[in-house]
């Protein structure tokens, strides 16, 4: 990152809590020590106050003490009196003063040892959606025995809509793969939330397009089952496929599936296969021939292709909210608040999100 994005990401940083009127004084953040628009999250704490510890690791997206430099740097360049302190991951103490931990990346999995360590008045933020939730990275037993609530951000929240970033990756990807949008047809696959923001996207700017869902029932005249799919793309004739399936775990394009890549690249060889999220079969895919990006596949439930190509506000959009619901529940919790009392205030307010049917009654 040079100068100019620099001061172009720190630009963003001030307007994002000026506008959410994020105030953390008084309260410690755990957050990660990360790259790209996540080097932004520990610099916006401290826009808003906090004292920070931002930990990390050593990643294929760089060495610990290179990205706590960048971090620094930042901090410096804002006009920062203090700095972070930064600590790697495995040699972190400062669980027990924590107000505020982020369930970012570097922190994951955040397990029961880690959570016994905290005080009971601290908070976890999602920093997206819980029904994107991901078991294995926050003991959530754990946390309801020690009566730490772990809250989502509403991603439609109004000041940090991220709403509108689906559509908008989907057709950067399509550029990516070289595909003009306004005269092909795209095949989409995706339902729930994820699938339905892209459609809608579709939809407003009149492009030609073949949705296919769980379900199929979307109100949509062009959206279909995935039972109907194999009939649909035989007279569709797609010039792109979208995966973009965040719910349905069944594999949708493989060896184990119905249809595979190698029958596809017969059928339509110039063909082409986008990947936002979705279980398909990467091994069958490469072997075909395909034209296909992003160049790696990630598993279920993760994203291959981030809202981060589009620029550095997204990733801190979400960061800001995920801020925000941090600062209304811990300071809930420290004026004598219940954990159930500090999710109510959080979604109350509009920018935190509960569990269906509430944190304190998950089984998982």
């Amino acid at each position: 990152m040079n100068q100019s994005d620099r001061q172009r990401v720190l630009h963003i940083a001030r307007s994002l809590v000026k506008r959410l009127q994020l105030n953390l004084d008084g309260l410690r953040v755990v957050t990660e020590c990360a790259s790209g628009s996540y080097a932004l999250t520990p610099v916006m704490a401290l826009m808003a106050g906090a004292k920070v510890y931002s930990i990390g690791r050593d990643t294929r997206y760089g060495k610990f003490s290179d990205l706590s430099e960048q971090v620094g740097l930042l901090c410096s360049e804002a006009g920062l009196q203090t700095q972070p302190e930064f600590s790697e991951k495995e040699n972190f103490t400062g669980w027990p003063d924590a107000d505020i931990v982020l369930n970012s990346g570097m922190i994951r999995p955040i397990t029961a040892d880690v959570i016994n360590r905290m005080k009971s008045t601290a908070v976890i933020p999602l920093m997206w959606e819980t029904w994107e939730f991901r078991p294995g990275e926050i003991d959530l037993s754990a946390c309801r025995k020690k009566n730490i609530p772990v809250i989502g951000t509403n991603e439609n929240y109004p000041l940090a809509d991220m709403y509108k970033y689906p559509g908008m990756l989907a057709i950067r990807l399509m550029f990516d793969l070289k595909i003009d949008v306004a005269n092909n047809r795209i095949a989409l696959l995706g339902g729930a939330l994820t699938g339905r923001l892209i459609a809608d996207t579709f939809r407003k700017l009149g492009l030609e397009y073949a949705w296919f869902t769980s379900g199929g029932k979307e109100n949509d005249p062009d959206c279909f089952s995935y039972e109907q799919m194999p009939a649909k793309l035989k007279t569709f004739e797609p010039d792109v496929i979208l995966f973009a399936e965040h719910h349905d775990r069944r594999q949708l394009f493989g060896k184990e599936a119905e249809l595979g890549f190698e029958k596809l690249a017969q059928d339509f060889p110039d063909v082409r296969i986008g990947h936002i999220c979705g279980n398909i079969d990467a091994d069958d895919l490469q072997k075909s021939g395909l034209v296909f990006a992003p160049e790696i596949i990630a598993p279920f439930g993760y994203m291959s292709y981030l809202p981060e190509v589009l620029g550095p506000k997204p990733g801190m959009v979400l960061s800001i909210a995920g801020l925000k619901v941090g600062e209304i529940a811990a300071r809930a919790r420290l004026s004598g608040a219940s954990a159930e009392e500090a999710i109510r205030a959080t979604v109350q307010h509009g920018v935190g999100q509960d569990f269906e049917g509430g944190f304190f009654n998950l089984t998982i």
